[in-house]
């Protein structure tokens, strides 16, 4: 019997980024390709948001008959819709479009700290990653760092 496929994950659990695909596999012969594929923008959307789309279509955007179907008010659904538009045109973008000090920045502490957290770093290791990657705040850092920063 073959292994129960799990739903598609939107972003990454750690750090809330994109994720790659590396491999694909054939449900009918068990043949693999692995390799570095980037996913739809629609298939990177949270499962909720997903949900949303498809019903957005099968009812030829009739935002009413989404408003009926959810059971929801016409200013959620409209709100839902911002929402897909938004992610779209944050994919649209893409990690090249980050600024330095943008979201990806952002990530990368967040994945630092997570880090820290689960024990997996010391203190000192994190304010130097944070520092030789650029990241280190205006004020002096505790526990790390030679003040020059």
């Amino acid at each position: 019997m073959a292994p129960e496929v799990q739903p598609s994950l939107g972003a990454c659990p750690i750090c809330d980024q994109r994720l790659l695909v590396t491999e694909y596999a054939c449900r009918s012969c068990g043949a693999a390709i692995r390799g570095r594929f980037d996913r739809c923008d629609l298939c990177a959307l949270p499962s909720d948001l997903l949900h949303f789309v498809r019903l957005f279509l099968r009812v030829e955007g009739n935002l009413r008959e989404v408003e009926r179907r959810l059971g929801l008010s016409y200013p959620t659904v409209k709100a839902r819709l911002a929402a897909v538009n938004a992610a779209l045109d944050a994919a649209d973008a893409g990690p090249a479009a980050a600024s330095a000090e943008g979201p990806n920045r952002d990530a990368e502490r967040l994945r630092l700290l997570r880090r820290l957290r689960g024990g997996e770093l010391s203190l000192d290791e994190v304010m130097r990653r944070l520092h030789a990657e650029g990241m280190h705040t205006e004020g002096k850092g505790a526990g790390g760092g030679n003040g020059d920063g």
